[in-house]
């Protein structure tokens, strides 16, 4: 009776996980190919009804249309501009909170704190990012939307009760784990030597975090901003309860505002007959908005591979 040797059932066993592997790899790329195709072949049918140049460039969003031909409808506007700028107004203020916290937060665990100290606030700080959105959504909505509104009208300012500035700064906070863990991750794996030489020439530990670990890091730390701003982009729950779902076509921190994704939502939730424009342009929007994404993702991932520095 033939028995395989020790080395034969090691070689059987690698071809077998190298071929799970590669089935879950093909699995995962023809999910996306196929996500891809179905929101390019549904805009192509979009924009047979919709002018591409008055969805890109339209500035008025309200995709009211009839759904069958004997039902009075609206003629439907599809302008994206307004969402777009919801979205890039909503996200900028997110960036602008979680940034500097982010990043402040990152050097200090890395660089500062004590390892009893970073072993109890690293979890706490990441415990933020295992809150569900829905609940960040709730304290948007009941208690930083009436303290912005509040404050507002105390100095005289006119405050919309759902604002673009409550989404952003809640969403702020939620991305706050994200920038920190990225960029504590960077920044401990510039290599000790830099530190050990910037020291031997006398230069103080801020000294050589401003001049020598952060430019080392900067490359890392800049495609984690970017990767943390297509999770803003991205992000539904907190614009749906906290910022509305009016597409007011301003820059104004303290109005109403929505994104695309909170649009996409609304289009296709509940019963709808996909062959309307107003039913399609859910996929117009999502094809928008998944090329913005991989614009950012492509920029973060070119970043960190031209200016990455190696190290023996």
């Amino acid at each position: 009776m033939y028995v395989p040797s020790a080395k034969a059932r090691r070689v059987a066993v690698e071809k077998t996980v190298m071929a799970l592997m590669i089935a879950c790899s093909t699995v995962a790329v023809f999910t996306t190919i196929g996500i891809v195709l179905s929101l390019i072949f549904e805009s192509i049918r979009f924009f047979q009804a919709v002018p591409i140049t008055d969805f890109l460039f339209g500035l008025e969003w309200s995709p009211q249309t009839a759904i069958r031909d004997d039902q009075v409808g609206g003629s439907g506007a599809f302008g994206a501009v307004p969402l777009l700028l919801g979205t890039a107004l909503i996200s900028t203020i997110a960036m602008t909170v979680a940034a500097p916290v982010g990043l402040l937060s990152a050097v200090y665990l890395a660089e500062y704190a004590l390892p009893a100290v970073r072993n109890i606030v690293k979890p706490v700080l990441e415990i933020l990012a295992g809150i569900p959105t829905v609940v960040y959504g709730f304290f948007a909505a009941l208690v930083v939307a009436p303290l912005i509104r509040n404050s507002g009208e105390g100095i005289g300012l006119d405050v919309s009760s759902e604002s673009a500035l409550a989404a952003g700064l809640v969403m702020g906070v939620m991305i706050i784990p994200i920038v920190s863990s990225l960029a504590d991750d960077v920044i401990s794996a510039v290599p000790q030597s830099l530190r050990d030489g910037s020291y031997g020439l006398g230069a103080t530990k801020s000294e050589t975090v401003r001049k020598v670990i952060f430019p080392a890091a900067l490359p890392g730390i800049v495609g984690g901003l970017l990767l943390a701003t297509s999770r803003a982009i991205g992000e539904t729950m907190i614009v749906v309860m906290a910022a509305g779902l009016a597409a007011n076509l301003t820059v104004n921190p303290l109005q109403a505002v929505t994104t695309v994704t909170v649009q996409i939502v609304g289009l296709l939730t509940g019963d709808q007959e996909f062959d309307s424009p107003k039913t399609l342009s859910a996929f117009a929007l999502g094809l928008l908005l998944f090329i913005i994404t991989l614009f950012f993702n492509v920029i973060a991932l070119r970043t960190v591979k031209k200016y990455r520095e190696q190290y023996d």
